[in-house]
């Protein structure tokens, strides 16, 4: 089954897939621009036109939407670094995560800053988060293994997710898993 050939790229249209788009997301300003692109050069190709003036349409519609606060990188950083946190993801991956959607660096460093000042230790909470997702350290079931080997996955598990040794560590020399959570959360679960 052929593909649909794309339309022709005028502002009007522009200005309705940016707002499709935002109605159903949230999304920050470099990946917005980053979608319409893709759209206008998908056209200009088609068309044999040039995707310059589409690139001046998609400045102008980021703009504009920034204008009416449609459009906040600050905003998306917070909605996105605290879904991110409540998911289990260090803060160093949050951080990357953010920095490929575009966001710039002083919104990650105020929406990491902010889930700090909430919750203190973000990576502990978050790490109990993610052994508990991943059935690691007290929250594995069965018998828990001492062998080197079995442990040392369980490490690299924490290390690909962004988490430091030491954090991994103290998850999965832990055996109670009620104390390590009253440790990280208090006496709230976010």
């Amino acid at each position: 089954m052929a593909r649909r050939p794309p339309k022709r790229m005028t502002a009007s249209r522009l200005h309705n897939v940016a707002f499709h788009y935002l109605e159903r997301y949230q999304s920050s300003r470099a990946n917005l621009r980053r979608l319409l692109m893709r759209r206008v050069h998908k056209a200009a190709t088609h068309f044999d036109e040039d995707p310059a003036q589409g690139a001046d349409w998609v400045e102008a519609e980021l703009d504009a939407l920034e204008a009416q606060n449609l459009l906040n990188d600050n905003r998306y950083a917070n909605m996105k670094a605290l879904a991110l946190h409540r998911r289990g993801a260090s803060a160093r991956m949050s951080e990357a995560t953010l920095r490929v959607k575009g966001v710039p660096s002083a919104a990650i460093e105020g929406a990491l800053e902010a889930i700090r000042a909430r919750d203190g230790d973000i990576d502990l909470k978050a790490a109990c988060t993610f052994a508990r997702k991943r059935r690691l350290g007290p929250w594995s079931r069965g018998a828990r293994s001492e062998d080197w080997s079995d442990k040392q996955k369980d490490m690299a598990k924490f290390a690909r997710g962004g988490f430091s040794f030491s954090v991994a560590k103290e998850i999965l020399d832990s055996t109670d898993a009620d104390a390590l959570e009253q440790r990280a959360f208090g006496d709230r679960l976010f």
